[in-house]
Formats: structure tokens, sequence, C-alpha cells
């Protein structure tokens, strides 16, 4: 499945081309999955796992200063997906718009990684919440679809861009939200206090 969806794209694809490319007959195939979209949904939960533990990977023996770890979890992103196009593009284009199901499978997965980025952000506010109106949902959504996006159209501009100056420009956004939400919280406290 990585190699057929990731390769040639999965409307582009049949069960019959991913049994010729496995090696297997149909009947197999169709013992472990009812239909290619199954497959697909396999292929994309793995790739998620991958690009998941990469990332957490590189994050576990780093200082816990948030500018350090955006940086270090941008670079490791952008490097899991240069290694490996194919897992690019089932993460950030053969997912879009299949199905209704296949749309709500990446919803979760984009929340997911959301709630994860909240996890990692909220230890800096001695609370454990933001100042009104700041919304650390909201702020991670768009902090996740600026990677999603930028790592859709770097695939699809073949990485033609360094990953150094990808990583930079998408870091100085994570900069910029964290200082602005240290500096919110500082206030916040201040007042408070």
């Amino acid at each position: 499945g990585l190699d057929v969806f990731g390769g040639r794209g999965y409307h582009s694809s049949t069960v019959r081309s991913i049994c010729a490319s496995a090696g297997l007959t149909e009947r197999y195939f169709y013992e472990s999955f009812e239909n290619s979209e199954d497959l697909l949904c396999a292929v994309y939960h793995a790739c998620v796992q991958r690009l998941r533990e990469h990332m957490l990977a590189a994050l576990i023996e780093v200082p816990k200063e948030p500018e350090l770890m955006a940086r270090i979890a941008l670079y490791q992103v952008f490097e899991c997906v240069r290694q490996d196009p194919r897992l690019a593009r089932i993460l950030f284009v053969e997912v879009l718009g299949v199905s209704d199901r296949v749309d709500a499978m990446y919803r979760t997965t984009v929340g997911d990684f959301s709630d994860l980025l909240v996890r990692l952000m909220m230890p800096l506010f001695g609370e454990g919440r933001l100042p009104a109106p700041l919304d650390a949902d909201i702020l991670a959504n768009a902090l996740i679809g600026s990677i999603v996006t930028s790592a859709g159209r770097w695939l699809l501009l073949e990485f033609s861009t360094p990953i150094e100056t990808v990583v930079e420009n998408l870091h100085t956004i994570f900069t910029g939200v964290t200082r602005q939400l240290l500096s919110a919280a500082d206030a916040h406290s201040s007042s408070a206090g």
C-alpha cells in the first residue's frame, strides 16, 4: 500500500495493482481488507505513527525550552517527510477528499497532533491555561495547519527548498506564537499578583 499509493497515488491504484506489487493474489488481499480504502486507512495510520515516533524520539532528550523543542520537532517532521516521499504523499495528498470516512480519519489525526502540541505547550504556563481570549486549541490547530500545508507544498515542489529554509520559516511562526503566549502569561500573572 505504501509503495503503490505513495508512488502512483490512491486514485490511480487498483486492488489488482496492489496485489501485483505485493506478489499476492486478490484472495489474500480480501482476507485482510474489504477494499482499497481500508488499506489506505491502514497505511495512513502506519505513516502517522512513524511520523509521531520520529518526532517524539527526538524530543525525549531535549531541554524543555519551547523554541528549541519547536525547532527540533519541526526538523524531525520535515526530515521524515524528505526521507520517504511516499509517506509524505500519503499523509498530505492522497488521503484528502477520498471519502467522508477518510476525511474524518484525517481530521481526527490533525486533532490528535493539535492535542499533543497543547500538552507540550501547557507546562509553559504556570496555571496550565492561557489568558483569555487566547485559546490553546485554536492556536495549536493553526500551527499544525501551517506544518501540514507547508509539508504538502514542499512535497509537490519536490523538496526544492532546502529543509533548513522550510524549518526556519515555520520556526519563526512557532517562535512568534510562543513569545506572544509567554508575554501574555507574564502579563496575566503580573496583573493577578
